[in-house]
């Protein structure tokens, strides 16, 4: 169980940044982006197409991913949403929903629908603890993955607590109009939003990439986990993600080692409804009330 527990810490990391950029994008813009998980995919090419091409190493390869994330998410804000953002939540929904298979598609066909594996970029070994019977090991490569998304989170942290226009982003995501109405540009709030949710993408999709096999359909999957862990945490709250990221990763792990690797999938999404069902407002989220 421990060692499951410390194996799924760096997979719940990622899943952290993931269901962050879902989250941030929500709880300012009202918006469900479909296309957060294509932004993730094409960070995991963007840093494959690097290494391999240029032979940088994995930091390199990261910040470059982190880059082309927030640009993709800043593109696909100002072509597809920013025109639909004052007409009905339906037609951004649609929008959202039908840039994300159209870019995914479209990375089919220019990347081939097949499975690519990073190239080494990093030295890993493994290290033993031994506690009584029990041998507890842990990859280097781990422990990196999970270092990074602790310093991403803590960065982001500080943004959002720290300065004007993480406090403005933070008091939008309680009233957008309100903010407007205090002399913030809300166009130049939202792009800064889309950037921060592209650039925690692209970080995310390397850090999957260093892991496991990256393909072009890999960003379906990881949108629809990012969201189920947004619901747990508490859709528009950044500390309730990170919390259910770690927590989705680890259970994920040793649901696949004392159940069945069959349902790893699966499991995000019961999770997601028993919290609709228990508790709608997830582990740190709060109840919106509006008054008319």
């Amino acid at each position: 169980m421990l060692q499951q527990i410390i194996n799924g810490l760096a997979l719940g990391g990622v899943y952290a940044l993931i269901a962050i950029g879902w989250t941030v994008v929500f709880g300012i813009v009202g918006l469900i982006n479909w296309t957060h998980g294509e932004v993730f995919m094409i960070g995991a090419f963007a840093g494959y197409l690097v290494i391999t091409t240029y032979q940088v190493n994995f930091f390199v390869a990261l910040l470059v991913a982190m880059f082309v994330g927030g640009l993709v998410a800043y593109l696909i804000e100002r072509i597809a949403y920013r025109p639909l953002r004052t007409g009905p939540k339906l037609a951004l929904f649609i929008t959202a929903l039908g840039a994300s298979i159209f870019i995914r598609n479209l990375a089919a066909i220019i990347w081939e629908p097949q499975a690519r594996a990073y190239p080494p970029t990093f030295e890993a070994s493994v290290i033993s603890w031994q506690l009584g019977s029990t041998v507890l090991t842990v990859n280097t490569l781990q422990i990196l993955i999970f270092a990074v998304t602790l310093v991403i989170m803590a960065f982001l942290q500080w943004f959002i607590t720290r300065t004007m226009m993480g406090k403005a982003m933070l008091a939008a995501s309680q009233d957008l109009e309100a903010v407007s109405l205090m002399g913030v540009d809300v166009n130049r709030l939202i792009t800064i939003t889309f950037w921060v949710s592209g650039i925690l993408g692209g970080a995310a999709g390397v850090l999957v990439g260093v892991l496991y096999a990256i393909d072009p359909m890999m960003g379906a999957m990881a949108g629809l986990k990012g969201w189920a862990v947004a619901v747990l945490g508490g859709v528009g709250s950044i500390s309730g993600a990170m919390v259910a990221g770690l927590l989705l990763g680890v259970i994920e792990n040793i649901s696949t080692t004392f159940i069945s690797s069959g349902y790893r999938d699966a499991i995000a999404f019961i999770i997601m409804i028993a919290t609709l069902v228990i508790k709608p407002t997830g582990l740190m989220g709060f109840k919106f009330e509006d008054k008319v």
